[in-house]
């Protein structure tokens, strides 16, 4: 045995000293012992890698199963609108779960994937075409990774390549929709450059558009809750990519921001996290993105528990404590965002006075009230007084019970506009009010005509009453009742209108000197079918009866239930109306059993 052993070891040292020996002469008798040979090269560098060790090398690309592959296809497909494209997906999703080993099988997938690339050229929707190229590159990923790729697997890679080429044109046009796609081509296939480098554009187009969109506070400067629900939800499947394969998709300072923005979106959306639109919600899958980022938010852990509470509904015994604030007002965007809660039905108001015309949002539960653009006009002795200046935020009030936002602009003449938004948290009322006002403190003076539009969403019916001026709004049940408190109750009586125009529900009001035009909107369902009555009250002040220009009061009740609103229009002082004293410039409170006023909020 040890004869046989020296034997082999000497015929493998022959062996090499002959595959050396043909080295030397393939390379001109060149070796490292003789004179001949080249003299080793001298690093200039001091930093240059030293002998034995290797340059450092990008990092190996993801791991992808069959079953995550699988399961990240069939998520795409619950995010795309159009039927026929959910139902290609799911097939794709279902070749990719069976994980099929013989060549037959594979071909089926190949050419699925194929389908995918060439469908998403043709798709109608935007979002749908981005969604079926993503699903592609996740099909084969895993045929990569799995080695299962047959022939035309390089074919696909090279036209889902060529896509991402024609989707950097769209992200250097600040359209990040193509962002998810890049990204998942340049983390799946990073060992390959032409893939690997395409990841630097969809981070810049991310980075801007961050920073461009979202304020210090989170707020977004975008319009409707639709767009900016939409845009943060794109923003976290990006983000949540980036973590799965590798790391986030920008840098620290975007990471804040967008942390922050995620606050902004829990408060935009209805129950149980769904987003609203104008025939109502919308599936759960096009926000999951959202919510699962803000329920994984460990940085802000009131983001985490209000998310928990929202995907609920319920709050622990009813208890606001450790949740994020309900209302936000940022004057950097001009939007202003005011709820009644966190539970599933709460009520939900949007403002944006970016513009000249604000915008408007009213939500209960999983329904939209208003939605769109809440025109105003002011005439003085017939002739329009436009606005000479943009809206400013001249007040946020959160009481327990109640909030009040308020928003004003001058106008011509040295009139001031003023709208305002009060939300009883408990009794379910919301008030828009319209008040004009002075703004140089000198006497009234000309005949006043404003008219607002509500804008009724989408899929709302109304109802009129036969003989007074209130409405309901409804679809499938009764939703909300609204009437016009400056305006009497019955049709017969005053000057002014209440009724459905092109623009929304318009109420028409006039005065003279100063004005104030309020709109209830009752949205307690147990309260819609009470018999319902309002009036205009008489203010006093030192034994003497107010004009309307100076001052102005009613009583709303709804069934049981009455109210006592008041606002002056000039400076304010000790008042009466209804036997209660006032002595501030705005107050709501609800009527008690005994006469007197529970004040839900006051504003000096």
């Amino acid at each position: 045995m040890t004869a046989t052993k020296d034997s082999i070891g000497k015929s493998r040292k022959t062996k090499g000293r002959e595959t050396k020996e043909r080295k030397r002469e393939a390379d001109g008798g060149a070796d490292d012992g003789h004179e001949n040979a080249p003299p080793p090269v001298e690093s200039s560098s001091a930093e240059s890698v030293p002998v034995g060790r290797t340059a450092r090398r990008e990092p190996p690309p993801p791991a992808v199963k069959g079953r995550a592959a699988s399961e990240r296809i069939r998520e795409l497909a619950e995010r795309c609108e159009l039927l026929q494209t959910r139902r290609q997906l799911r097939s794709l999703a279902r070749l990719v779960a069976a994980r099929p080993k013989n060549v037959r099988d594979l071909s089926f997938v190949e050419t699925a994937i194929g389908e995918c690339l060439e469908e998403s050229d043709q798709a109608t929707a935007v979002r749908d075409q981005w969604l079926l190229r993503e699903a592609a590159v996740w099909g084969l990923a895993w045929l990569a990774r799995s080695r299962r790729a047959g022939g035309s697997a390089g074919g696909l890679l090279e036209q889902a390549v060529r896509r991402a080429s024609g989707a950097a044109t769209a992200l250097a046009d600040r359209d990040t929709a193509p962002a998810a796609f890049v990204l998942t081509l340049a983390r799946l296939f990073c060992d390959i450059e032409a893939c690997r480098l395409t990841e630097a554009v969809a981070t810049s187009a991310l980075e801007e558009e961050i920073g461009r969109l979202v304020s210090d506070e989170g707020s977004l400067g975008l319009s409707g809750s639709a767009a900016m629900i939409n845009r943060i939800c794109r923003w976290a499947r990006c983000r949540q990519l980036g973590l799965d394969t590798g790391g986030l998709p920008w840098d620290r300072g975007t990471e804040r921001r967008f942390t922050n923005c995620l606050a902004t979106g829990l408060r935009l959306l209805g129950g149980r996290g769904r987003m609203l639109v104008g025939v109502g919600r919308l599936p759960l899958p096009l926000t999951k993105p959202l919510l699962e980022a803000a329920t994984r938010c460990t940085e802000r852990r009131r983001v985490q528990r209000t998310a928990r509470v929202v995907v609920t509904g319920t709050t622990r015994n009813g208890s606001a404590k450790g949740l994020l604030a309900c209302d936000q007002d940022d004057q950097d965007v001009a939007v202003a965002i005011l709820r009644s809660g966190w539970a599933a039905d709460s009520l939900r108001v949007l403002v944006e006075y970016r513009n000249a015309i604000p915008r408007l949002e009213l939500a209960i539960g999983d329904r939209l009230l208003l939605d769109g653009e809440w025109r105003w006009d002011v005439t003085c002795d017939g002739e329009s007084l436009p606005a000479e200046g943009p809206w400013e935020t001249n007040c946020l009030e959160t009481k327990q019970g109640a909030v009040f936002f308020e928003i004003k602009a001058p106008l011509a003449g040295g009139l001031q506009f003023e709208r305002s938004v009060t939300l009883l948290t408990i009794d379910r009322v919301v008030l828009l009010a319209d008040a004009v006002t002075r703004r140089d403190g000198r006497p009234p003076a000309g005949d006043l005509r404003c008219s607002a539009s509500l804008p009724v969403a989408n899929g709302l019916e109304i109802e009129p009453a036969d003989e007074t001026r209130e409405i309901y709004l409804y679809d499938t049940a009764m939703r909300c009742l609204a009437l016009p408190l400056g305006l009497p109750e019955w049709r017969t009586g005053g000057r002014g209108e209440f009724a459905l125009t092109p623009e929304g529900l318009t109420v028409e009001q006039q005065g003279r000197g100063r004005l104030f035009a309020p709109v209830w909107l009752d949205c307690d369902s147990r309260r819609l079918g009470e018999q319902v009555t309002w009036r205009q009250l008489t203010v006093a002040d030192t034994r003497i009866n107010l004009p309307p220009s100076m001052a102005a009061g009613h009583r709303v009740q709804v069934g049981l239930d009455q109210w006592l609103l008041y606002r002056s229009l000039d400076a304010p002082r000790n008042r009466t109306l209804l036997g209660c004293n006032v002595a501030c410039e705005f107050l709501l409170g609800r009527i008690t059993p005994d006469g007197t006023v529970q004040r839900a909020i006051e504003i000096e």
